[in-house]
């Protein structure tokens, strides 16, 4: 074998000279604060937030314009919007859907609205309406978790906290590769849900009179003279909506509340059937605790006047 195997290996940092004394190092600078615009774009998983919300709120001009909305409407969702993102204004996303609400109103800007007696027919699964209600939702969407990274994400344990007690933020670590994608998945679903809803609601009445409760809306009873028989339609859609939240909220509920069951862990299921116990026989346990604390509290009296007693027998004279 070589000699010059058995040689350690020799460092090459060593062979770098040092830096001259009249050279000076710029030290790491730190890292911006979450709460400013630099942060915003110097994070990939924050920018990413920033950049679809101003993409939602450009398809929601687009939408606009071509529904026939005055531009200036339009233009203020926009500014409004896009002002509240960057600035991290919490109050950006109410003032935003008031001024959609009120331009969906009147389109124009001003009263009156926009009358169309075929609106209900003809806004049945509207791919612009599609679009715009997912441009709302990932708008609002990535506007709240970006306030959730940047600004507070959760709100203060004391109602008047401390000037020097910083707010809880969300860590950009803890955003998962693909999230944006699965919002936007999401949304897709919900939008087309809220659609399908609106089909079923704006496509059936309630009948008392049949042996089902429901039949299909006559449309040329809407342009006959003369009271019709039956409840308004707008009172109709009221009733339906409330029928399907309340069913739905309830079927929900059962589903998910099952399947949490079927997934839960001996330890939490011990922990959830201990709880339970304790909620139904709270006034038994404490009526035994106050039992427990009378007989602790009885049996140091006991003892004390044990002492005293002994005590006294001790400093009485012989």
């Amino acid at each position: 074998m070589n000699s010059q195997d058995n040689k350690p290996a020799k460092d090459r940092r060593a062979d770098i000279p040092p830096p001259p004394d009249d050279i000076e190092v710029e030290a790491e600078s730190p890292p911006p604060d979450p709460d400013s615009l630099r942060a915003m774009f110097q994070d990939p998983g924050v920018r990413n937030y920033l950049f679809a919300g101003l993409a939602a709120l450009a398809m929601v001009f687009v939408t606009l314009f071509q529904k026939g909305v005055d531009p200036v409407g339009g233009v203020l969702l926009v500014v409004v919007g896009g002002a509240g993102m960057v600035l991290r204004w919490p109050a950006s996303p109410h003032f935003f859907l008031l001024i959609l609400l009120w331009f969906l109103i009147f389109p124009f800007g001003l009263p009156p609205p926009d009358e169309n007696p075929f609106e209900l027919e003809d806004g049945r699964l509207r791919v612009a309406d599609i679009l715009l209600a997912a441009s709302v939702v990932v708008f609002l969407a990535s506007n709240y978790r970006l306030i959730g990274l940047t600004t507070q994400a959760l709100p203060f344990e004391q109602r008047y906290p401390a000037k020097s007690q910083k707010p809880i933020r969300r860590p950009p670590e803890l955003i998962r590769p693909g999230e944006i994608a699965r919002l936007l998945y999401l949304t897709a679903g919900v939008a087309l849900a809220g659609q399908l809803v609106w089909l079923f609601v704006t496509s059936v009445e309630l009948d008392d009179a049949g042996t089902i409760p429901l039949r299909l809306v006559d449309v040329r009873q809407r342009f006959r003279r003369g009271p019709s028989d039956g409840m308004p339609p707008a009172l109709n859609r009221f009733i339906l909506v409330s029928g399907l939240v309340f069913f739905g909220t309830l079927l929900a509920r059962l589903v998910f509340g099952y399947w949490r069951l079927r997934i839960m862990s001996p330890a939490e299921g011990g922990m959830l059937l201990q709880d339970a116990a304790w909620d139904e026989t709270r006034r038994e346990q404490m009526r035994v605790a106050r039992w427990r604390a009378w007989g602790w509290r009885r049996a140091a009296e006991q003892d004390e006047a044990a002492k005293r007693a002994d005590q006294s027998e001790r400093g009485r004279p012989r």
